[in-house]
Protein backbone atom coordinates (compact mmCIF):
# COMPACT_ATOMS: atom_id res chain seq x y z
CA UNK A 1 0.00 0.00 0.00
CA UNK A 2 1.42 3.27 -0.59
CA UNK A 3 0.82 6.75 0.84
CA UNK A 4 -1.54 8.90 -0.88
CA UNK A 5 -0.27 11.87 -2.63
CA UNK A 6 -0.69 15.20 -0.62
CA UNK A 7 -3.76 16.72 -1.34
CA UNK A 8 -3.56 20.02 -3.73
CA UNK A 9 -5.31 23.14 -2.16
CA UNK A 10 -7.93 24.01 -3.86
CA UNK A 11 -6.99 27.92 -3.53
CA UNK A 12 -2.80 28.00 -4.13
CA UNK A 13 -3.13 31.64 -5.45
CA UNK A 14 -5.12 32.97 -2.60
CA UNK A 15 -2.65 30.80 -0.29
CA UNK A 16 0.46 32.42 -2.42
CA UNK A 17 -0.86 35.94 -2.10
CA UNK A 18 -1.26 35.29 1.74
CA UNK A 19 1.99 34.41 2.69
CA UNK A 20 4.11 36.52 0.11
CA UNK A 21 1.53 39.61 1.86
CA UNK A 22 2.26 38.64 5.19
CA UNK A 23 6.35 38.39 4.42
CA UNK A 24 6.21 41.38 2.73
CA UNK A 25 4.40 42.98 5.79
CA UNK A 26 6.73 41.11 8.09
CA UNK A 27 9.33 43.13 6.08
CA UNK A 28 8.13 46.88 5.78
CA UNK A 29 7.94 46.64 9.87
CA UNK A 30 11.32 45.85 10.04
CA UNK A 31 11.74 49.06 8.24
CA UNK A 32 9.50 50.50 11.10
CA UNK A 33 11.39 49.06 13.60
CA UNK A 34 14.90 51.08 12.80
CA UNK A 35 12.47 54.40 11.77
CA UNK A 36 11.31 53.95 15.69
CA UNK A 37 14.56 53.67 16.86
CA UNK A 38 16.24 56.45 14.89
CA UNK A 39 13.66 58.44 16.51
CA UNK A 40 13.89 57.47 19.73
CA UNK A 41 17.55 57.86 19.87
CA UNK A 42 16.82 61.16 18.77
CA UNK A 43 14.24 62.10 21.33
CA UNK A 44 16.53 60.69 23.58
CA UNK A 45 19.41 62.96 22.84
CA UNK A 46 17.11 66.19 22.73
CA UNK A 47 16.70 65.30 26.52
CA UNK A 48 19.89 65.47 27.41
CA UNK A 49 20.59 68.54 25.51
CA UNK A 50 17.86 69.78 26.93
CA UNK A 51 18.29 68.91 30.40
CA UNK A 52 21.95 70.05 30.10
CA UNK A 53 20.72 73.47 28.66
CA UNK A 54 18.48 73.78 31.92
CA UNK A 55 22.05 73.76 34.15
CA UNK A 56 23.13 76.92 32.75
CA UNK A 57 22.97 80.07 34.36
CA UNK A 58 21.10 81.94 31.53
CA UNK A 59 18.66 79.31 30.68
CA UNK A 60 15.66 81.17 32.34
CA UNK A 61 15.09 82.99 29.06
CA UNK A 62 13.60 80.17 27.23
CA UNK A 63 12.59 77.61 30.48
CA UNK A 64 8.91 77.88 28.96
CA UNK A 65 10.04 76.75 25.92
CA UNK A 66 12.57 74.36 26.94
CA UNK A 67 9.69 73.11 29.22
CA UNK A 68 6.68 72.76 26.08
CA UNK A 69 9.80 70.74 24.10
CA UNK A 70 10.78 68.39 27.32
CA UNK A 71 7.59 67.16 28.03
CA UNK A 72 6.55 66.53 24.01
CA UNK A 73 10.19 65.14 23.87
CA UNK A 74 8.91 62.58 26.93
CA UNK A 75 5.57 61.92 25.56
CA UNK A 76 7.24 60.71 21.98
CA UNK A 77 9.66 58.59 24.09
CA UNK A 78 6.75 56.93 25.94
CA UNK A 79 4.53 56.57 22.59
CA UNK A 80 7.75 55.22 20.80
CA UNK A 81 8.62 52.84 23.75
CA UNK A 82 5.32 51.50 23.53
CA UNK A 83 5.55 50.71 19.90
CA UNK A 84 9.04 49.25 19.69
CA UNK A 85 7.57 46.90 22.94
CA UNK A 86 4.41 45.83 20.71
CA UNK A 87 7.15 45.16 17.96
CA UNK A 88 8.49 43.05 19.88
CA UNK A 89 5.55 41.10 20.61
CA UNK A 90 3.95 40.90 17.47
CA UNK A 91 1.31 43.33 18.24
CA UNK A 92 2.67 45.99 16.58
CA UNK A 93 0.39 47.75 13.41
CA UNK A 94 -2.71 46.13 15.32
CA UNK A 95 -5.63 48.23 15.79
CA UNK A 96 -6.23 48.45 19.09
CA UNK A 97 -9.93 48.35 18.96
CA UNK A 98 -11.12 46.65 15.90
CA UNK A 99 -7.75 44.16 15.73
CA UNK A 100 -7.25 44.93 11.76
CA UNK A 101 -3.91 45.37 10.52
CA UNK A 102 -2.98 49.28 10.20
CA UNK A 103 -2.05 50.27 6.67
CA UNK A 104 1.54 50.67 6.45
CA UNK A 105 1.06 53.74 5.00
CA UNK A 106 -0.30 54.61 7.94
CA UNK A 107 2.44 53.67 10.23
CA UNK A 108 4.89 55.02 8.10
CA UNK A 109 3.47 58.36 8.72
CA UNK A 110 2.72 57.92 12.36
CA UNK A 111 4.83 55.22 13.53
CA UNK A 112 2.89 55.12 16.76
CA UNK A 113 -0.58 54.62 15.68
CA UNK A 114 -2.51 52.62 17.76
CA UNK A 115 -5.82 52.88 15.77
CA UNK A 116 -6.27 52.55 12.15
CA UNK A 117 -7.89 54.70 10.14
CA UNK A 118 -11.75 54.29 10.23
CA UNK A 119 -11.29 53.58 14.44
CA UNK A 120 -9.28 56.78 14.54
CA UNK A 121 -11.77 58.54 12.33
CA UNK A 122 -14.68 57.06 14.50
CA UNK A 123 -12.67 58.18 18.24
CA UNK A 124 -12.10 61.94 17.06
CA UNK A 125 -15.74 62.49 15.94
CA UNK A 126 -17.08 61.68 19.66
Amino acid sequence: MTAAAPRASRWPREENATRIRSVSRQGELDVLRMVLEEQYARHHTQLALLARQGTRPDATAGADTAAELTAASRRALDDLARALRHLDQGRYGTCQRCRTDIPIECLAHRPAARFCPRCDAASTRR
